[in-house]
């Protein structure tokens, strides 16, 4: 038996044991009102439906959780439900991969690449990963929708969906504060003002919110524990305003707006290359090209560090390092704000919704070193110095060097550099439009929806990047001196030698996307019959541009540019059964479509300067589910099965024939790749004291093509590697589980509150293969095994309001996992990122 199906018959083993061991209780109290689970509320079919009603799988988490947990935003939802991972940003704060049933969003950030999970914000859709991780405040709730949402949500996706969804202003007069510390010196403060109704049904929100912290490792560079990497310093503020419009209808704006400084995570070299050649590998009988990396390990045991303690540091491990030295660590800002406006109105035969959204985002990155060394100084190459230090008598045979210049070459020394491994900086604005109308109606025998969808993007990225390609010069000597050869070999006074190599990409992207799409759900014998039959179809148009001006260290003569339109039908078929009200079965097919679009690195077409684009991303998506609510409502549990089959699935590879000295990645088209999965959702009020809650997810992932492999001979078509194909960015298992205790204190609703999770997620893939990137395996992160726990006194009596304390902890086993890796490939080293260690904190808080 696998490690993952004895995983899972593990996490099984103990829920169903806990739910054994409860079964009498629940039986027993059975007429306990108190124990009942809460009806959840949910907007994944355009209107408000019981969570159990809906069928298809997704997962909703309810504002009185999300305080509990301090979820502030996407990233931490990782492991909160089935089959979702979320990765963390590199060089920036409010970036992030999500990934839903195996699906990354992709963990490239450029303007090319639409996200294949979806982020939306009341409504309006996040088009960038690179801004997915941006601060909510207020939430009523978060959805997460899993599996191809191609039908009804703003944007198509083939993974699936989070939709957070705010709160609305309150009719009365709302006030609620709070403020915490913890470790590393982090402290945060938030406030919400609701104005209650005004005049003419109006109401009005205010919120704002401020946290901070220390860096959690220690830049041995940088006095400051501020400015230590992990540092970070936000505030967000929202307002909302509602106005009711004569009982049927309403107008509601919101206006959001966050920044983020601080220092990135920081870097940690992990593993470096002594330039051994690599040959092809033979895949499936076919000779493959590897990459080829550079002499990095022989460079750095020449090279010089230049401040006291980082050469210690400087070695690559796998291990956890709590003291680094990054020499170029400068701070991050990332900026979102937007204007969302929703107006609707009930024509008792129909409804009308218009839904939309503005949105921009910035961020800047002034200066990243990503090689976690300190300042390294090593001898430099240029073909100007190639011969400096060499001996006259062997400079005699070189033609083109006069003789009275010999004598001073040979005294000359080997220049030196104090370049990074690499080093990167960034400049990224993006702004959008989105507008959504939506018809929709209701009958005894009839719920349907009809709608329009409009979406206008455009991005600019001017990114710089310098790196060290370390050169082995007596393949030089060795190549082009024939007898001489050895005898420059013996001489060279510096073998190793850094190319430094200036590179900037700077381009811009325009993407516009419409649709059309209904919906519509039949009862065929009457909603209490228990059947309903559902079908929805949609058309999408998208079309997309990009223009280069600079992809190297020159700015391009000639503008280069490219151009691509892409449509798709997509449609949903599904049917539900309800046993009883309790018990209900569904069945779903569902088509999801992601538009293709254009690398930003990619060379042009030979003898054009037109930009090659690739191609749409498909998915047809099979799903069996059991929605169940059991015990009198004390038990909920929803179990879903699915197959998924991708055709010309994106993914990111590094490039193996990019320009020596550079590190370039691309998206390609995978070809056939099928996904089989299982998962389950379980919450259970065992007691009026105590309740669990928790869910599971497995995923087994099969590439049965992928063109992607180099043929090393010249002009010969890609080779299928699709037996080395890993998933990336993907955990197979995970799986989270908490037993959450209330215990009343007291005649005033004072109530002490616990929490005590754990949850696991499967080690992840950082890319495709080990051809491209030979330290994949290696990189491979590390599964996770997180126990949070949360204390809190709720409810205290104050002045008319009530107070609460809370203490909590997360990764209270202070785990210290590498959850991200880069493979520089050619370059010729490979490091990653790691965790938050252990933290803990106090929060107090107060509602009138």
């Amino acid at each position: 038996m696998s490690d993952h199906y004895r995983s899972i018959s593990r996490f099984l083993a103990i829920g169903a044991s806990v739910l054994a061991i409860s079964a009498p209780a629940l039986a027993q109290e059975s007429n306990s009102e108190a124990s009942n689970l809460d009806t959840i509320v949910v907007t994944a079919q355009k209107r408000e439906q019981n969570l159990q009603d809906v069928p298809i799988a997704i997962s909703a988490i309810g504002a009185a959780k999300l305080e509990q947990l301090q979820i502030n935003d996407t990233r931490d939802l990782s492991g909160l439900a089935p089959n979702l991972t979320i990765s963390p940003a590199t060089t920036n704060h409010s970036a992030a991969v999500i990934s839903i049933r195996g699906i990354p969003s992709g963990a490239q950030e450029t303007f090319g690449l639409d996200m294949a999970n979806a982020v939306y914000v009341d409504g309006v859709y996040v088009a960038r990963s690179s801004a997915a991780g941006m601060s909510v405040m207020d939430l009523e709730r978060v959805e997460i929708l899993r599996g191809p949402q191609g039908t009804l949500f703003g944007r198509n996706t083939t993974g699936g969906a989070i939709s957070f969804v705010s709160r609305k202003p309150s009719d009365e007069f709302r006030l609620s504060a709070e403020a915490g510390y913890g470790n590393f010196n982090a402290w945060n403060g938030k406030i919400a003002i609701d104005s209650g109704e005004l005049f003419g049904g109006l109401k009005t929100s205010f919120g704002y919110a401020h946290s901070e912290r220390d860096g959690t490792v220690d830049n041995i560079l940088e006095p400051r524990k501020s400015r230590d990497p992990g540092s970070r310093k936000s505030d967000a503020f929202r307002v909302a305003a509602l106005a009711e419009l004569g009982g049927t209808g309403s107008i509601q704006y919101i206006f959001d707006w966050s920044r983020i400084s601080g220092n990135p995570t920081a870097f940690q070299l992990t593993h470096v290359a002594n330039g051994t050649f690599n040959p092809p590998q033979i895949v499936d009988g076919q000779p493959v090209v590897v990459t080829q990396q550079a002499p990095v390990a022989q460079y750095l045991a020449g090279a010089t560090f230049l401040e006291p303690g980082c050469q210690a540091l400087g070695a690559p491990t796998r291990s956890y390092r709590d003291k680094i030295c990054l020499n170029s660590d400068e701070q991050t800002t990332d900026k979102s704000w937007g204007h969302n406006l929703q107006i609707k109105n009930d024509f008792e035969a129909f409804a009308v919704k218009l839904t939309g959204g503005y949105r921009t985002y910035t961020s800047v990155n002034t200066g990243n070193d990503l090689d976690g060394l300190g300042t390294i100084s090593g001898p430099a190459f240029s073909n100007a110095t190639l011969f400096n230090g060499m001996p006259e008598a062997l400079l005699a045979f070189i033609p083109t060097i006069p003789a009275a210049a010999r004598p001073f070459i040979a005294a000359s020394p080997v220049p030196t550099t104090t370049q990074d491994l690499f080093d990167t900086s960034h400049r990224k604005r993006q702004k959008q439009f989105s507008t959504e109308l939506e018809v929709s109606g209701d009958s005894d025998l009839l719920d349907w929806v009809v709608g329009g969808f409009y979406f206008w993007e455009k991005g600019t990225e001017n990114n710089p990047q310098t790196s060290a390609f370390i050169l082995d010069t007596n393949s030089i000597f060795t190549a082009n001196f024939g007898p001489l050869g050895p005898q420059f070999v013996a001489a060279n006074p510096a073998r190793y030698r850094a190319v430094v190599t200036p590179a900037v990409l700077n381009y811009s992207a325009t993407n516009e996307s419409k649709a059309i799409y209904g919906q519509t759900t039949i009862y065929p014998t009457g909603r209490d019959s228990g059947l309903s039959l559902t079908l929805g179809g949609r058309y999408t148009w998208d079309n997309k541009r990009m223009a280069r001006t600079q992809n190297g260290a020159l700015p391009l003569a000639r503008i280069e540019s490219g151009e691509g339109s892409f449509r798709k039908f997509t449609w949903n078929a599904m049917a539900r059964y309800e046993f009883t009200p309790e018990v209900s079965v569904y069945a779903r097919a569902a088509t999801g479509y992601r538009s293709g679009g254009f690398n930003a690195q990619d060379p042009v077409i030979t003898g054009t300067t037109t930009l090659p684009s690739f191609k749409p991303e498909t998915v047809t998506s099979y799903e069996l589910g059991v929605k169940s609510e059991l015990f009198d409502r004390r038990v909920r549990l929803n179990i879903a099965g699915y197959y998924n089959e991708y055709d010309d699935l994106a993914v990111i590879v590094p490039v193996t024939d990019a320009p020596a000295g550079t590190f370039a990645s691309r998206i390609g088209n995978a070809g056939k790749v099928t996904y089989t999965g299982i998962e389950a959702d379980l919450q259970a009020s065992l007691t009026d004291n105590f309740s669990i809650d928790g869910t599971i997810g497995y995923v087994d992932i099969k590439t049965k093509s992928f063109l992607a492999g180099q043929s090393p001979t010249s002009g010969a078509p890609a080779v299928d590697i699709a037996s080395v194909v890993r998933p990336t960015y993907t955990a197979p298992l995970t799986a989270n589980i908490a037993l959450n205790a209330r215990f009343p204190i007291g005649s005033g609703g004072t109530m002490i509150v616990g929490r005590v999770g754990y949850t696991h997620e499967d080690g992840r893939y950082n890319f495709s293969n080990a051809l491209s990137s030979p330290f994949n395996e290696a990189l491979k992160s590390d599964p996770r095994d997180l126990v949070d726990a949360q204390l809190a006194i709720e409810k205290l009596p104050l002045g008319g309001g009530d107070a609460r304390v809370m203490l909590w902890v997360k990764n209270l086993t202070n785990a210290k996992d590498m959850i991200r890796g880069i493979d520089f490939g050619p370059l010729g080293y490979a490091g990653g990122y790691f965790a938050d260690p252990r933290t803990y904190g106090v929060t107090v808080g107060m509602k009138f």
